[in-house]
């Protein structure tokens, strides 16, 4: 009888176990697809542009951390990476960056609010690492990095581990930075004369939620040029820039400013989504994530005694076209 007991325990119990040749079929969890084709190309740019991965996995049940993966650029040149997870549901936040060591030590320009087992997916960030400003009237922080990298975000929601397989996963990344690429011409008509211009922009756009929205109780943040080039009658310069949301267009806006040698603004400063979409190819914010670079130009030309004619374009597109009074 004891005899009897046991064969049918055994039996039992292997019912219920995964006996397969290949171990790696035998764990429970998920894999986790990754593509980046949500670009101006339209083709995977994955493992020509992503080089570090992680990804932050929280019990939806709880809305707790739970493990954190991190997927190098061998992961990223599979195109996946497998993870073991007890049984559950799960969400996944994915954070990509363009260099393999931007999550290390701030290297990169980043870090996160992110502690496995205490965090809940609420309370989770992502962010640039900045520095406080003082006296500053326009902003309140700038990166820690002025030549930060770039930033990529994916999510998958629902994900549920059953038994003992490998559930998909699919992570199509975004990229969190734009660049903003300023050009202004014609600079021996003004009266202040040919001296370099101060080109800038602010923004409460470099802290991020769980769903890649901004954190409206961050301070402004100061983006100055990565680089400049001038000469006698034009500027141009390049500003990178987190990403641009249009959930910012009126509150909070990021604001492109251009500024003479004394200070004084040449225009009013722009509202830089908003001048974007004037140009109508980029009206949803998936125009504007497909884009990495908006070419900004100013060209100033004489007008008549009091006034000089400012005309402005982005990517080509003339969004303005009128006398202006230049201070």
């Amino acid at each position: 009888m004891i005899k009897r007991l046991l064969f049918f325990s055994l039996l039992s119990l292997l019912a219920i176990s995964c006996i397969k040749e290949d171990s790696d079929d035998c764990q429970r969890g998920l894999r986790l697809n990754f593509s980046y084709t949500h670009n101006n190309q339209d083709k995977d740019l994955l493992s020509e542009q992503v080089r570090n991965i992680r990804v932050f996995l929280f019990d939806q049940s709880t809305g707790i951390l739970t493990d954190v993966v991190l997927a190098g650029t061998q992961d990223i040149a599979r195109g996946y990476i497998d993870v073991n997870l007890a049984e559950g549901i799960y969400t996944a936040i994915a954070w990509g960056g363009s260099s393999i060591d931007m999550f290390q030590d701030n290297i990169g320009g980043y870090t996160d609010v992110a502690t496995v087992g205490t965090t809940t997916l609420d309370q989770f960030r992502r962010m640039l690492a900045y520095d406080p400003l003082s006296g500053n009237a326009l902003a309140d922080v700038t990166p820690k990095v002025k030549d930060f990298d770039d930033l990529f975000y994916a999510a998958a929601t629902d994900l549920s581990v059953t038994g003992w397989n490998r559930h998909p996963a699919d992570l199509a990344f975004i990229k969190n930075t734009n660049t903003l690429k300023v050009v202004v011409t014609g600079l021996e008509h003004l009266r202040s004369g040919t001296s370099p211009l101060n080109i800038f922009s602010t923004g409460k756009n470099w802290q991020y939620r769980y769903n890649n929205a901004p954190d409206a109780s961050v301070p402004r943040m100061l983006y100055m040029p990565q680089t400049e080039t001038a000469t006698a009658n034009a500027t141009e310069v390049l500003i990178k820039q987190q990403r641009l949301n249009m959930s910012q267009l009126a509150v909070d806006p990021v604001l492109l400013y251009i500024r003479d040698v004394n200070g004084a603004d040449l225009i009013t400063p722009l509202n830089v989504i908003e001048t974007i979409r004037q140009n109508p190819a980029y009206q949803t914010q998936a125009d504007i994530d497909r884009e990495d670079l908006f070419t900004i130009t100013m060209e100033i030309e004489p007008g008549d005694s009091v006034t000089l004619t400012v005309t402005i374009t982005i990517n080509d597109w003339i969004i303005v076209d009128t006398g202006t009074i230049l201070m």
